[in-house]
């Protein structure tokens, strides 16, 4: 990020629309081409490790929570390393073409999940339950909270599915995005699923606790 930012500064003009080829044009010189490689090298590992870290948490959180296990083991752990980078190498590869137009467009695209979920989290934390939680509870299948909130699944495949004819992406656009001249369909991801969240948990009527309940200290016991 440093050197982009670096590399940004001296060409002016020149890099914006030619990032890539002005980067490139750095390393004409074997001292600058060696700095320049290692720092990319160095930066491509950086992340490459992090986003294998953060894939390796999400199915490990997956796994834990659909198999009822409290952990998975360090050749788990590998195993899945290796599949997230090689799958992500592969995808790369066969894009590499035009994979930031099309890796741009699928972020993009991710919006359209997050945005809701985003929606239904804040309102139930601010309006619904007003910070008031039973944290043991939410890892207790026959707690409070259940196995699944119904409503909540409910709400965001709404919250998802409203937001389609609104979508401007490189490889999929909603019929209505014309007629708006924009993607709008951020907007519609928060407003529809909170405001519907809202309604359908006054109107279930849930019990809230009156305070917030956390987990107490780990004992020899426990």
């Amino acid at each position: 990020m440093t050197f982009g930012v670096l590399a940004a500064a001296l060409a002016g003009d020149r890099f914006s629309g030619h990032e890539v080829s002005f980067i490139v044009g750095l390393g004409a010189t074997g001292a600058i081409a060696a700095v320049l490689y290692l720092t990319i090298a160095l930066g491509k590992l950086t992340i490459t490790t992090l986003n294998a870290y953060g894939s390796v948490m999400s199915v490990a959180t997956i796994v834990t929570g659909f198999g009822g296990q409290r952990e998975i083991s360090a050749r788990t752990r590998l195993v899945f390393v290796l599949l997230s980078v090689a799958a992500s190498s592969g995808l790369a590869l066969a894009g590499q073409h035009s994979f930031l137009k099309a890796f741009s467009s699928f972020l993009l695209f991710l919006l359209v999940f997050f945005t809701p979920w985003s929606a239904i989290n804040l309102v139930d934390y601010y309006w619904v339950t007003r910070e008031r939680y039973d944290v043991p509870a939410l890892f207790d299948i026959n707690g409070r909270y259940g196995r699944w909130n119904v409503a909540g699944i409910a709400v965001y495949a709404v919250g998802v599915l409203v937001q389609m004819p609104f979508v401007a992406t490189g490889f999929y656009t909603g019929p209505w995005v014309d007629a708006l001249g924009v993607d709008v369909s951020w907007i519609v991801g928060i407003v529809v699923p909170g405001i519907l969240y809202y309604a359908v948990s006054r109107l279930a009527r849930s019990p809230i606790q009156e305070r917030l309940i956390v987990p107490g200290p780990i004992t020899d016991a426990d």
